[in-house]
């Protein structure tokens, strides 16, 4: 796989995910889970989806930190969802393509 597809696949699973994740913490708001639940719910889900965002927005700049980024935001939204058994799936390849894109990328040292 060249690098130009590595990252346009890298991205495509990113904002899936991010989307994946803030649609699953909407939907725990509305869902009928006591207090602590739902905090927990919308603060690893959300809290994913952000991190996931942030990183795919300062790739360009750097594509180590932006992998870090996109890596434990993936691993937050997939816990609470690991169920689904697709999410954490999906989660995993983020993880490994943020790690080769890292290693391959041009600026990294």
């Amino acid at each position: 796989m060249s690098f130009a597809r590595a990252v346009l696949t890298w991205r495509i699973t990113a904002l899936a995910l991010a989307a994946i994740y803030a649609i699953a913490a909407i939907l725990g708001l509305l869902a009928d889970f006591d207090r602590g639940a739902t905090i927990v719910w919308v603060a690893l889900l959300g809290g994913g989806a952000l991190l996931i965002v942030l990183g795919n927005r300062i790739f360009n700049s750097s594509p180590a930190l932006a992998g870090i980024l996109a890596s434990v935001g993936g691993a937050a939204g997939a816990f609470p969802l690991f169920w689904l058994i697709l999410v954490p799936l999906a989660a995993a390849a983020l993880i490994a393509l943020s790690v080769a894109i890292a290693r391959q990328s041009p600026s990294a040292t």
